[in-house]
């Protein structure tokens, strides 16, 4: 069973992110959905008796991945009403929600995936996204902390607790996290987009400069608005 993780990609002055999907398992995060054989996504509304939990957490994940988010809804609210004890079907509902933009009940989805495996750690990340966006940074940084308590060496997850502690001037300990996230997955983009922001914060600018043109030459696949925002940091850093 593969997992959806949402990342925010753009550290900024003041911290606004879009999320952009990846994914992997509830284990250990993989660079993108891949449907692949999965059995067909669900209509909705026409869930098919006698399909296991596992039929449906795959229908759904495939549904997800094509993007037909009423089908991955249908199978994944199928899966919950068949063991509203699976963490995978509460987990996959609330990326799901997140999609659809329905925060509120995401955050419910997530909750209820934890309290099923207190040890789904991209259950605690998604979370955290989710009050990230819901405006509780408290909240989203205590969720961070509890999935990388399971995945210390996460970088995605240190890179969103980074991300918390630059809104909150918390620079010394931002720092810290970029570079442990750095460390553990040097080819992450979003992290040099911290670091530059960063950087910018602390008045090193050569270093900032440099923190953002990695970012460019790492982050064909990211979101344009975060590559726009890099390059408009740089125009700005060299005076142009």
């Amino acid at each position: 069973m593969r997992s959806e993780r949402f990342v925010p990609v753009m550290v900024a002055l003041i911290i606004a992110a879009a999320c952009c999907a990846g994914c992997g398992s509830s284990q250990a995060p993989a660079s993108s959905l891949t449907p692949g054989a999965s059995p067909p996504p669900l209509s909705a509304g026409t869930a098919q008796p006698g399909r296991t939990v596992d039929d449906l957490l795959s229908a759904g994940q495939a549904a997800l991945g094509a993007g037909s988010l009423s089908d991955a809804e249908a199978a994944y609210r199928e899966a919950v009403r068949t063991n509203p004890r699976s963490a995978p079907a509460q987990f996959g509902l609330g990326n799901v929600y997140v999609r659809q933009g329905r925060l509120t009940e995401a955050e419910a989805a997530y909750r209820a995936a934890i309290a099923a495996d207190p040890t789904m750690a991209a259950a605690h990340m998604n979370l955290g996204v989710v009050y990230y966006q819901l405006g509780s940074l408290s909240k989203a940084a205590e969720a961070y902390d509890a999935a990388l308590r399971l995945q210390p060496n996460d970088a995605q997850t240190l890179y969103l607790l980074a991300a918390v502690r630059i809104q909150g001037s918390q620079l010394s300990e931002a720092e810290e996290l970029l570079n442990r996230a750095k460390a553990a997955q040097p080819d992450l983009a979003e992290v040099y987009y911290g670091l530059g922001a960063l950087y910018k914060l602390q008045g090193k600018t050569e270093e900032a400069i440099s923190a953002f043109e990695t970012f460019l030459s790492l982050g064909t696949a990211q979101d344009p608005a975060a590559m726009d925002a890099a390059r408009a940091e740089l125009r700005e850093l060299k005076g142009e």
